[in-house]
């Protein structure tokens, strides 16, 4: 593993808390399959809405820093598309969340498309970034035998 600068590693474990929120929102559920009320545990968007809200917190400060010190880097920008798809998955949960405590047209289903369509453009970009980034890393890694 190369040395890799601390905000990479902060914001790759920010990565990892964010990946498991997608994936427990967007995974298969019986419950949407089914929706008997009782027998499934439902969605809790309140609980992922702080979750996401504490993360973009967190990757707003890292990101800041990382533009303080070097500029808009790859980084940088990578830690941008990341924290703007945090943002847009913490506004669709926070939509939900509100629904879920009230009036059923408040989040209608055409917003919901538009939000998700928006959300997974930002997902797409984000990976796009880390890929680069990825690749970046590794082409410094890879020195020239003398």
């Amino acid at each position: 593993m190369p040395d890799l600068p601390d905000e990479l590693i902060r914001t790759n474990a920010i990565l990892g808390e964010y990946a498991a929120i997608h994936d427990a929102i967007f995974k298969f559920s019986w419950r949407k399959t089914l929706p008997i009320p009782g027998l499934f545990k439902a969605t809790d968007f309140g609980a992922h809405f702080k979750d996401l809200d504490r993360l973009a917190s967190k990757l707003a400060g890292i990101s800041s820093a990382v533009k303080a010190e070097s500029g808009v880097s790859e980084n940088y920008q990578y830690m941008t598309a990341l924290l703007e798809a945090i943002q847009a998955l913490r506004e669709i949960c926070r939509r939900f969340y509100e629904k879920s405590h009230g009036d059923l047209s408040k989040y209608p289903m055409a917003e919901y498309n538009a939000n998700l369509k928006s959300y997974e453009g930002l997902m797409n970009r984000c990976q796009e970034l880390g890929v680069a980034l990825n690749q970046h890393i590794r082409d410094k890694q890879v020195q020239p035998e003398s």
